[in-house]
């Protein structure tokens, strides 16, 4: 009777660590159709993720039809990739370009109290559910006023700002892993021009 009372017990155990399992896994569930878009705030978990993100040491201007020089706020614009250097500290990321002239200049983002949150189902065929739910596009977005130095300084005053977006897919529970791209967006009256790469796995 005791050897029975004893597999019951270990029977039960095991169930409820199953149980406990597959709760914790669908805490990061998604469901079809899910969407979250909103400002928040920057608490402690969101800027932890964002400290273990790693960028690649590349970083690429964003060009179009337009000839490079009419490119505003950027000093000798290159369509080449730039060497890039990127230097987090609690308070700021500076971006750290140089081309290959020799050119260099510095984008600075001073981290803001606010974050801009953007998870959606894009319910394309490729990402669908697949037991735990479908994987969603994400982007986590920081806005600054803008500081530049270098091949930047002539953004630098008036109403400029700078915007970091991380993007990538993944189900809940978001960490540093489920970004794989960065861009960096600068807007405003003085220059409109964006910075583009790949993240590297942490």
């Amino acid at each position: 009777m005791k050897t029975i009372s004893s597999i019951g017990l270990l029977l039960a155990a095991a169930f409820a660590l199953a149980q406990t399992n597959a709760a914790l896994a669908c805490a990061c569930c998604t469901n079809p159709g899910q969407r979250y878009v909103e400002n928040t705030r920057l608490d402690t978990y969101r800027r932890d993720v964002i400290n273990e993100v790693r960028f690649a040491k590349e970083a690429n201007l964003f060009t179009d039809e337009r000839d490079l020089a009419e490119i505003k706020g950027v000093a000798n614009p290159s369509s080449k990739p730039y060497v890039l250097t990127v230097t987090q500290l609690k308070d700021r990321l500076t971006f750290q370009v140089r081309d290959h002239k020799r050119n260099e200049g510095s984008l600075t983002l001073a981290i803001p109290d606010a974050i801009s949150i953007f998870e959606v189902d894009t319910r394309d065929s490729e990402f669908r559910d697949q037991g735990l739910g479908p994987v969603l596009y994400k982007e986590w977005r920081l806005t600054a006023p803008f500081a530049g130095a270098g091949i930047f300084k002539a953004g630098n005053g008036g109403y400029q700002r700078i915007t970091l977006i991380l993007q990538g897919r993944g189900r809940g529970c978001t960490d540093a892993a489920h970004f794989s791209h960065w861009t960096v967006s600068v807007h405003g009256p003085l220059g409109n021009y964006l910075f583009y790469g790949q993240l590297e796995k942490p």
